[in-house]
């Protein structure tokens, strides 16, 4: 049996030979759908599995039509609006210990604890042990001190909670585009894929007991004030990118596509930055700029990516990456991608091999992308008929670019 529950005449099931075509269904039904954007597909699968049982275990045999279907999928229908509500969802964040008044990325909100806490204790009342006290407990002990508040219309809780981690994901990449700092990188969703900050390791060398501790804090460093300088520094970025975050969580952007390509990059870039081990960062941050370029009118990762270098930038296939370095663009842009395929191909060992030497520069490569495009695609959004297509925009910004590198006709 693939599923099984109480029916009318007791237990009741869908067998494993149906799985298939039961899960084809759940998927006409959930893609393209308002379920896509307001419930999970497991959900809405489960609603139609139950109801199958329910309604159809007596009728094994029996001929569907489409009076069959239409009460189904009225079943589901009745169930989401049911189901879907407005939630606010609290998110633990890792940023920097040291307090900053509070602040907002488009529509997500970052408190730190001690303004956070103060408030929710008002809030709450009562309730304030048995709810926030675990919460607060489980955030110190991992040495988080900020949390992100996140409103979400029209979902389940369960797809609610989902769209807030991740839109916090995208937030977070924001600021770090705006805080270039090593210590940005490990800026990260507690609940999120992340490296314990406190770490104790004991070996022993030649016989010899060792002992150490590690603390990979985000902004540790820092100190009071730096968050400050840095925000008001980088306004009209996080400005920006305030703009791409709203379109990801309220999903009525003008430019869907376009938007939904930066924050599927940023997400990316994100997780690049996270992550330990260069031979898994590089393939990460190319998929940054394969979801930023969407492939639009080009084909080969080689040729997308000069394509897109040219575009921001202005640079040839034979001009140097910058001033530092002796690489041109097509080496650069030939180097990384082949190093992509090697490891997502098995060609080259993930564990033994190191790409020390290219990972900084493909993460500024991206960083700088993320930035323009954002920057670019405020003011395209702004243009006179902005068509929702990479490629439209990309023309956009290359004609921008070249007007603006014109020399002044007197």
């Amino acid at each position: 049996m693939f599923i099984g529950k109480m029916g009318p005449s007791g237990i009741a099931g869908i067998r494993f030979e149906a799985a298939e075509a039961v899960n084809e269904l759940a998927e006409a039904i959930f893609t393209g759908s308002p379920y896509q954007h307001g419930a999970t597909f497991e959900a809405v699968a489960k609603k139609l599995t139950d109801t199958i049982i329910l309604n159809y275990a007596d009728k094994a045999n029996a001929a569907i039509d489409a009076n069959d279907m239409a009460f189904v999928e009225k079943c589901i229908a009745d169930w989401f609006q049911e189901q879907i509500a407005s939630h606010e969802l609290y998110i633990p964040c890792f940023i920097s210990r040291w307090y900053r008044a509070s602040f907002s990325i488009g529509p997500i909100r970052f408190a730190h604890l001690q303004d956070f806490a103060p408030q929710a204790k008002s809030d709450t009342g009562a309730m304030f042990d048995i709810s926030f006290g675990p919460f607060f407990e489980l955030m110190q002990r991992n040495g988080a001190y900020w949390i992100a508040t996140v409103k979400v219309e029209g979902c389940t809780k369960d797809r609610a909670q989902e769209i807030a981690n991740l839109a916090v994901d995208v937030a977070l990449a924001g600021l770090q585009l705006c805080i270039r700092e090593e210590e940005a990188r490990h800026m990260a969703r507690m609940t999120g894929r992340t490296m314990p900050v406190f770490r104790q390791a004991v070996s022993r060398t030649d016989g010899e007991l060792w002992m150490g501790a590690t603390n990979t804090e985000p902004g540790y460093a820092f100190g009071p004030g730096f968050l400050d300088k840095r925000l008001a520094d980088a306004k009209p970025l996080l400005d920006s990118v305030a703009n791409r975050v709203t379109a990801y969580v309220g999903r009525k952007a003008r430019l869907a596509k376009i938007e939904q390509a930066w924050a599927d990059a940023a997400y990316w870039y994100h997780e690049g930055l996270a992550e330990p081990l260069d031979t898994i960062a590089v393939p990460k941050l190319a998929a940054a700029i394969e979801n930023l370029l969407q492939k639009s009118k080009h084909t080969g990762s080689e040729a997308r990516v000069l394509k897109v270098i040219c575009t921001f930038y202005g640079k040839k296939d034979s001009d140097l990456m910058n001033q530092q370095s002796q690489m041109t663009v097509k080496q650069f842009a030939k180097g990384f991608v082949g190093d992509r395929s090697c490891f997502l191909h098995g060609t080259r060992s993930t564990l033994k091999h190191s790409l020390h030497a290219s990972r900084p520069n493909l993460t500024m490569l991206v960083h700088g992308l993320l930035t323009h495009y954002s920057l670019e695609l405020d003011q395209y959004a702004a243009s006179a008929s902005p068509e929702d297509e990479v490629a439209e925009f990309l023309n956009f910004v290359d004609v921008r670019r070249q007007a603006n590198a014109a020399p002044a006709t007197p």
